[in-house]
């Protein structure tokens, strides 16, 4: 995971370029300074290289309040701790002491800097930065993060800073040997009972009242020699339905828990049948890059007559996008069931844990393009080689001779034959496709 910090003194625009890096007005954006006290957080995606950017409160040397102190060393702690790299923001109208006292602060941080010089509205106001090369950062954009202005040279110097140093494998800063499986679904669709049934007793409430579960129940246990983080989450509404505080935060929860899962499981209820509202769930988890199970529960109580060949179609038809979704049947009370059904789970996460040699991926695209190749400008498209560029979900690197040149279709074609030859049920892949360099490297 790489991770950017925006750190700067109050006022200097930090939330402001935050928002205009995320796409959405996520922090809130006062002249008053002091109004981002905690950690804001948003995950966006740089060529396809996940990035979350660390939104900090405002440094202040010295202050009275000692609300002041505890916001500094929050966003000084997240910067050490977290970051991968930084982004300190300056006024580039008004130059100040702290400024140049964080710097060096932050420079013992041992992280790649990139000095943002914010406020640059016009050309004119250009002229200011000759105060701010003291401060010694090779790396230097101006931006008026208000007015867009300079943001393409930022996220370019992000990319070469932060992405591309990155773009051998990116070891996942995780414990490998838990595996993280959330439970997700509407409300009242059985998810509490799947979970007692799997850990052999009543740790959720199990109650026909829909929205029993309020604050996410986390369970460790063994499984087939597998340590298992389970998570049972409240039943996801949909925004209109959400009538109380509780509720809104209950939702909130679960839609976090999805966030730090290696594989959800979608729980349907097979009685109600398909819904917006799962559609909606599935989407959330789609964005995450998660992996995916969607489990028919209540499958004793189906409609008379109903296959699972029948089922399996019409969950297909309604899912179209979660074409690499593993499906299953399921009573949620049957232990047997059950077991089998987090099985399935754990290979999803541990096919999404896998690293692949070099030669083994590319082999197999080679065969793939002889199977079937298209014409790249005025030669045949040629693949030279792929490489596992990150796991968790994993993207792969593809360098050929014409990226540019090939369609949506034979994209999802390669797609499709690197699903079934490495078995990625399940989970979402990236197919990153580049070109060959003159010395063919990166």
């Amino acid at each position: 995971m790489i991770n950017i910090a925006i750190l700067g003194r109050p006022n200097v625009g930090k939330s402001t370029l935050f928002n205009r890096l995320c796409g959405k007005r996520k922090s809130i954006v006062e002249s008053t300074p002091g109004v981002t006290r905690d950690v804001n957080r948003e995950t966006i995606y740089i060529d396809d290289t996940e990035i979350t950017i660390l939104d900090t409160g405002g440094l202040l040397d010295v202050s009275d309040d000692t609300l002041n102190f505890k916001v500094k060393e929050k966003a000084l702690k997240a910067a050490s701790s977290d970051a991968s790299a930084i982004l300190f923001v300056v006024d580039g109208k008004e130059a100040h002491p702290d400024d140049k006292y964080f710097i060096n602060i932050v420079r013992k941080f041992d992280k790649p800097i990139i000095l943002v010089v914010n406020k640059m509205d016009t050309e004119r106001h250009e002229n200011y930065i000759h105060e701010f090369r003291s401060f010694g950062i090779e790396d230097i954009v101006l931006t008026s993060a208000e007015h867009a202005r300079g943001m393409t040279n930022l996220i370019e110097t992000i990319k070469r800073i932060a992405v591309d140093e990155k773009d051998e494998f990116i070891e996942d800063k995780i414990d490998e040997t838990e595996i993280n499986i959330a439970i997700v679904g509407k409300p009242n669709a059985g998810k509490s009972t799947l979970l007692n049934t799997l850990v052999g007793g009543d740790f959720s409430i199990v109650s026909d009242i829909a929205g029993t579960t309020r604050d996410p129940i986390d369970v460790r246990m063994n499984f087939n020699n597998d340590v298992i983080r389970l998570v049972d989450t409240a039943g996801i509404r949909r925004k209109k339905n959400v009538s109380t505080n509780i509720e809104y935060y209950s939702v909130n929860r679960a839609v976090k828990a999805i966030d730090s899962c290696d594989v959800a499981i979608l729980l349907l209820d097979v009685e109600e049948g398909l819904t917006d509202q799962d559609k909606t769930i599935a989407s959330l988890i789609v964005e995450r890059r998660k992996g995916i199970l969607i489990a028919a529960n209540k499958w004793d109580l189906r409609e008379e007559g109903t296959t699972w060949d029948y089922y399996e179609s019409y969950m297909k038809h309604k899912f179209p996008v979660l074409g690499y979704a593993l499906h299953a049947k399921l009573c949620a009370k049957r232990e047997v069931e059950a077991k089998k059904l987090l099985a399935l789970a754990v290979r999803i996460a541990k096919t999404r844990h896998q690293k692949y040699e070099t030669h083994a991926l590319t082999d197999a695209m080679v065969r793939a393009t002889r199977e079937y190749t298209i014409t790249a400008g005025k030669t045949p498209f040629k693949i030279f080689y792929v490489t596992q560029i990150h796991a968790n979900p994993p993207i792969f690197a593809i360098f050929c001779n014409h990226p540019d040149k090939l369609t949506s279709h034979y994209k999802r074609y390669l797609e499709n034959k690197f699903r079934e030859i490495f078995d990625f049920r399940g989970t979402p892949i990236v197919l990153q496709f580049r070109k060959r360099s003159n010395k063919g490297g990166k």
